[in-house]
C-alpha cells in the first residue's frame, strides 16, 4: 500500500494488521497509516502542547506512534499510541532514568498534587509503576516486578506517596531504574468510528494531560498572564452568624504541619449532618484567609475518589471559626456514610497553585 493514500481514520484493518495473522504488508499498511495520524494529530495540537511535545514520529521497532518532549522520545517523557487488536492505546510514558529522578522527585515532594493530577483523569486509565533491573556490566535490563499496577481508582492518597516515594528511592540506586506509564485504552471499533474526529478527540485529552506533563517535567506552561489568585467572597455567615456549643465542639485532634496543610478530627453531631458541615476551629482560619475581610474561601474537596469544586470553607462569628461548608453531593455521601458521633478526619493541602484542597475519609 502506497504511503501517499489519503489518510482517512484509523480503519479496523489498520488494528487487526497487529493480529496474529498480521503479514508484513499488513504491518507496513498500519504502520503507515498510523504514521499519517501521528502527523496529523500533531498538526492538530494547541501551541502549549506542541511546544512541551515539540517531535512527533514513527517507531518500527515498537510498532508504535509517538509524540515527545525530546527528539529522541525515551530520553525525555512521551506519548505513545499503539494500535492492539482490540484497541488503540494512549499511553503516557517515562522510561529514562534522569527523566525519571526528576519526576519522580516532583511526586515525593507533593504527594497530594501528584496523586490529585494523575486521578483526575478519570477511571478510565490506569497506572503502572515498573521495577527493572539493570545488569551493571552489560546495562541490559530487566523485570523484576510491579511497583504498581492497577487502575487509577485503585490509587488511594496513601499508596500514590508510598509507591511514588519507593520508586524515586529505587530509580536512584544504579541496579534499578522504575519506568512510568499512564495508559487509556479506547476500544479499536469506536477509534475507527470516528475517521479524522479521533484526531481532535485526543487532542483534546492531551491539553488535559498537560498539567500532569507539566507537574512530572518541571516545566511551566508558558503564559503571559499570572494566574490569579482565588477571590475573597462575601457571604453571610450561616446561622446568622452565631455559634452555639453544640456546632462548636468538634474537633478531636488538629495536627498542625508547617505552612502547606494540617490535619484535624472532628466528631460529627446531628446538626452537622443535617445540614451539611463540618466544623474546624479559629485557629484554622488564617490558613484560608486571603486577607482581614475574607469571609469565604472555595475549596477542591476530594473523597471516595471523586473531586468536587462546589464546597466552600466559612469564617464564623463572633470567634472566626472556620466552617467546612459542604456542596450536595459531599452532604449526601456524609450522610450515607456516617452516623452521629462518627469521627472524620480531614486533611487540608495549600496546592502549588494556591489552590486548597480537602480529603475527607472516615477517622477508621
Amino acid at each position: 500500500m502506497s504511503s501517499k493514500t489519503a489518510f482517512t481514520g484509523l480503519s479496523m484493518p489498520v488494528f487487526t494488521a497487529f493480529g496474529w495473522a498480521g503479514e508484513e504488508t499488513a504491518i507496513n499498511y498500519a504502520l503507515d497509516q498510523l504514521e499519517q495520524f501521528v502527523h496529523l494529530l500533531h498538526n492538530n495540537l494547541s501551541r502549549q502542547a506542541k511546544g512541551d511535545l515539540p517531535f512527533a514520529g514513527l517507531s518500527r521497532a515498537n510498532q508504535s506512534v509517538y509524540i515527545a518532549a525530546s527528539e529522541v522520545p525515551e530520553e525525555d517523557l512521551h506519548i505513545a499510541f499503539f494500535a492492539r487488536p482490540l484497541s488503540l492505546e494512549m499511553q503516557v510514558a517515562i522510561t529514562d532514568t534522569k527523566a525519571l529522578a526528576k519526576a519522580l522527585k516532583n511526586a515525593e515532594a507533593q504527594p497530594v498534587m501528584a496523586h490529585r493530577l494523575i486521578t483526575e483523569l478519570g477511571a478510565e486509565w490506569s497506572l503502572r509503576l515498573q521495577q527493572v533491573q539493570v545488569d551493571e556490566e552489560s546495562g541490559e535490563q530487566a523485570h523484576y516486578q510491579d511497583i504498581f499496577k492497577d487502575s487509577i481508582t485503585a490509587l488511594l492518597p496513601e499508596v500514590s506517596a508510598e509507591v511514588m516515594s519507593k520508586a524515586s528511592y529505587l530509580n536512584s540506586e544504579d541496579k534499578w531504574v522504575t519506568p512510568f506509564f499512564l495508559s487509556r485504552r479506547y476500544p479499536a471499533e469506536q477509534a475507527a468510528a470516528m475517521g479524522l474526529k479521533v484526531a481532535d478527540v485526543l487532542t483534546e485529552q492531551i491539553d488535559e494531560l498537560l498539567p500532569l506533563i507539566h507537574f512530572l517535567t518541571g516545566r511551566r506552561a508558558s503564559s503571559s498572564k499570572r494566574k490569579a489568585k482565588p477571590k475573597a467572597r462575601t457571604v453571610k455567615p450561616m446561622m446568622g452568624g452565631k455559634v452555639d456549643d453544640e456546632t462548636a465542639e468538634s474537633s478531636l485532634e488538629t495536627v498542625l504541619k508547617p505552612e502547606d496543610g494540617f490535619t484535624h478530627v472532628a466528631t460529627l453531631k446531628p446538626l452537622h449532618l443535617r445540614r451539611g458541615f463540618i466544623n474546624l476551629t479559629s485557629t484554622h482560619w488564617p490558613f484560608f484567609a486571603l486577607n482581614s475581610r475574607t469571609e469565604t474561601r472555595p475549596v477542591t474537596i476530594y473523597y471516595d475518589g471523586v473531586y468536587d469544586k462546589d464546597s466552600a470553607v466559612w469564617r464564623m462569628l463572633p470567634n472566626d471559626m472556620a466552617r467546612i461548608v459542604l456542596s450536595p453531593s459531599v452532604h449526601h455521601w456524609i450522610e450515607d456514610n456516617f452516623s452521629e458521633g462518627d469521627e472524620i478526619h480531614v486533611t487540608v493541602t495549600r496546592l502549588d497553585n494556591d489552590e486548597i484542597q480537602i480529603s475527607l475519609r472516615a477517622e477508621n
